[in-house]
């Protein structure tokens, strides 16, 4: 277990419950029941918490995150799983192979993306 990542209001961090929380779990809890025997991408994923989720249900997850920050502390804080992997890198080149996944999800990213047409290329190349 890492110590935490500070909170910047950029990314969400688990911690005490309120409303903040259930904005950001409750994704992907939806997102939960689309993954179940597949290989799923968590697009920027943050500190992990949400990759971790989807690792209880899906046969392979990969967190990819352009802060090298959020991905040591993700892979320190989730490193229980077998089937739960961290990479850092741009959603605008992700590091992954060509049709290596069946289901992506990424929430609150592409406002933060200049290339945005060319994550949505990326999403549909991997």
């Amino acid at each position: 277990m890492t110590d935490s990542l500070p909170f910047t209001g950029e990314r969400f961090i688990p911690g005490p419950d309120g409303e903040i929380c259930y904005e950001h779990w409750h994704r992907y809890m939806v997102a939960k029941r689309f993954c179940a025997g597949c290989s799923v991408l968590d697009a920027a994923c943050g500190e992990g918490y949400g990759s971790n989720l989807l690792a209880d249900i899906a046969d392979e997850v990969t967190g990819v995150d352009i802060s090298s920050e959020a991905i040591a502390h993700a892979q320190g804080q989730y490193q229980d799983k077998d089937n739960l992997t961290f990479l850092q890198g741009s959603c605008e080149k992700l590091p992954l192979l060509d049709d290596s996944i069946d289901v992506a999800v990424s929430f609150e990213t592409i406002e933060h993306l200049e290339a945005q047409e060319q994550f949505v290329r990326e999403l549909r190349r991997v």
